[in-house]
């Protein structure tokens, strides 16, 4: 029987939680920090998920034998090393392996390394830097901070004044703190943007899913980027052509960069792709499942969510069967208006009672004296399950109307993208 400790607090986490509450083998399940959502079917524990010695002595304490990291901060902080010297299984690529997402460079050069597909790129550190490449790369072009900035740090620059403002953001105002101390300065493809989802244990590796993430806050992808404001599983552009294409030319290649660095890459693997002209490029690598993306991909899941993870950690993942319904989810930010800039907190949030039988992922949520309020820029998670993508899309807005809080907004067009590519294709 294992005791869980799950790291994080968002609406990742909660789909995490969700799953593994289902699993007989499991006795023990504890959130840290958790969220109202976790709360309901977990032990929410304070604890200060960067500090590893706190954890330990927690896990010691409550006879943790199994460590899932939710969040990519944790990985960064070297939370897998230190918790494999100790002996406790901990489920997550190490230091060196997870700075292909907390290194946008670091990412960029071992991809030239091993060949594999991406946009054209450049290392800067100063504002000549950047205006040097106005005239190369041409407009639109993009800035992405080498660091983390919670899924925020990437401006794509369409003009003059769009570029003057990235760099007064990420180099004079440093809004995005030590992250933008360096900045990877890149190509913009133009295409259609796809995740793919990937199962690893340092040799082998199985495709879990795809999915589209819907990162600006406003409809037809207009306004700032956001950490997403939903998504939809899985994506119909992912089909076997592509699928081949991207396993021979991105996820092997990345596998045995890892394993020839001496650091074989375990854990989950997000590929955030580029289709132009039919062939995959890496925009971006993630370390862990994203979010809003796990909302979407795990309910999609019909095997054991314990089951994978201990594959990642054993080295078995070739022998691992993976089950998935024959359905589409998709899910829908509730956000608080304002995010990802400035926004209220304390809103009291009111309707999930008569949604009990509905699948709804809590990320920015607390309660206090019983009242569920608002306590993050993305707030609720709603998720339509359905065997038909449109019948989906219908019932995640039936479900988004039906919740209410102050500054509720959320975007009207996740998945149009998915319905205009079968309408297109006649499927």
């Amino acid at each position: 029987m294992y005791n869980i400790l799950l790291l994080g607090s968002g609406g990742r986490e909660h789909s995490i939680a969700w799953a593994l509450s289902k699993d007989k083998n499991i006795e023990n399940l504890y959130c840290a920090p958790g969220n109202a959502g976790t709360s309901l079917i977990s032990k929410n524990i304070s604890l200060d998920i960067l500090n590893n010695q706190e954890l330990y002595d927690f896990a010691k304490d409550n006879n943790i034998n199994l460590i899932i990291v939710g969040p990519e901060q944790p990985l960064e902080n070297g939370i897998i090393d230190y918790f494999n010297k100790k002996n406790i299984k901990i489920f997550g690529p190490n230091k060196y392996a997870a700075q292909l997402e907390t290194s946008k460079l670091f990412a960029r050069y071992i991809m030239e390394e091993y060949n594999i597909p991406q946009p054209a790129f450049f290392e800067c550190k100063s504002e000549e830097d950047i205006m040097s490449l106005r005239n190369q790369l041409g407009f639109p072009m993009v800035l992405k901070a080498d660091g983390l900035a919670a899924g925020k740090g990437v401006i794509i620059c369409n003009n003059n004044k769009d570029l003057n403002s990235a760099i007064d953001d990420m180099i004079s105002n440093k809004k995005f703190g030590v992250a933008s101390s360096k900045i990877s300065v890149e190509e913009c493809l133009k295409g259609e943007e796809l995740s793919v989802f990937a199962i690893c244990d340092g040799e082998g590796y199985k495709i879990i899913n795809s999915a589209q993430d819907h990162k600006r806050v406003y409809d037809d992808d207009k306004g700032p980027n956001t950490g997403g404001m939903g998504a939809y599983a899985p994506a119909p552009l992912f089909d076997s052509k592509l699928r081949s294409k991207v396993e021979k030319n991105i996820i092997k290649p990345i596998l045995k960069a890892m394993s020839d660095k001496g650091n074989p890459y375990k854990g989950f693997l997000y590929i955030g792709l580029m289709i132009q002209d039919d062939e995959p490029y890496v925009i971006e690598f993630n370390v862990r499942l994203g979010d809003p993306e796990a909302q979407v991909l795990i309910p999609l899941i019909k095997s054991s969510f314990l089951d994978i993870v201990l594959s990642s950690i054993d080295g078995s993942i070739n022998s691992l069967k993976i089950d998935m319904h024959d359905s589409y989810a998709v899910t829908v930010v509730l956000a608080s208006n304002g995010y990802p800039e400035s926004y209220k907190k304390g809103m009291k949030i009111t309707g999930l009672d008569k949604l009990n039988k509905e699948i709804i992922f809590h990320a920015g949520t607390n309660y206090k004296n019983n009242i569920l309020l608002s306590s993050g820029g993305r707030v609720l998670n709603v998720v339509g399950l359905k065997k038909n993508l449109k019948s989906a899309i219908n019932h995640v807005y039936s479900l988004a109307e039906k919740i209410k809080f102050d500054n509720k907004y959320y975007r009207k067009d996740i998945g149009n993208k998915a319905i205009k590519y079968l309408e297109k294709n006649n499927r």
